[in-house]
């Protein structure tokens, strides 16, 4: 290409340097990790001066934030335009679940950016992941207090307790598949988590199991009676 050609070329506007500067950064920490990603690297993939990244963002910090920041934008659009046409509160809950446990598979380096950022080292503050994981918490929080108060959840159920302990799950669930890079099986997943905390580890009351039993038992009865 001809210099007068390149000086004829548009320049880009400052959202697409932005955009350009946050995705060469993405592609760098997700490689290298946010530790051993340096600026130079970033620069060097989005093909301008080191000087630039610094015109748009104060250092690596703030481009991690940006690159979290946007991964999250993603579920949260996901979230608001499909939860309010979910009917019912514990298939909201499975939904939440499910597109929380496809966030973390979909994109392996993001996953592990995630949580390494979520456990800082001690002299840092919290980091924008935990309160971006926070706000996820809150959905989950408020729909199980929706569906205590529409008598679909046990009114003795806390809200709090039970957001814990599947968030704790899907963090754990998260530190093992960077771990083993074993791929998750998201619907296999969801189904256990859902079933776990909508009906509980036990199968049913005694007296259920019993009379589910003799009925399958009337039934073997009756189709030997009856073999047609």
């Amino acid at each position: 290409m001809s210099v007068v050609a390149l000086a004829r070329m548009p320049r880009p506007t400052k959202t697409q340097r932005i955009d350009s500067i946050v995705e060469s950064a993405r592609k760098v920490f997700c490689a290298s990790g946010f530790e051993k990603g340096s600026i130079v690297d970033i620069a060097k993939d989005a093909g301008i001066a080191e000087g630039t990244i610094y015109r748009y963002f104060d250092g690596k910090r703030s481009l991690l934030d940006e690159v979290l920041r946007r991964h999250y934008a993603v579920f949260f659009d996901s979230v608001q335009q499909t939860l309010p046409s979910i009917e019912g509160h514990s298939n909201r809950l499975r939904f939440l679940i499910r597109r929380a446990l496809q966030s973390i598979s979909e994109d392996r380096g993001i996953c592990g950016l995630i949580t390494r950022d979520k456990r800082p080292f001690d002299n840092e503050p919290p980091s924008l992941s935990q309160e971006l994981n926070q706000q996820v918490a809150v959905l989950i929080a408020q729909e199980i207090k929706a569906g205590i108060l529409s008598g679909s959840f046990h009114p003795d159920t806390s809200p709090s307790i039970v957001c814990d302990m599947i968030g704790g799950g899907l963090e754990l669930i998260a530190y093992s598949y960077m771990r083993t890079s074993k791929a998750i099986d998201v619907d296999k997943v969801t189904n256990s988590i859902t079933r776990t905390f909508l009906c509980g580890i036990e199968t049913t009351d005694p007296t259920t199991a019993t009379l589910a039993k003799l009925v399958e038992r009337l039934e073997k009865t009756t189709e030997k009676l009856d073999p047609s």
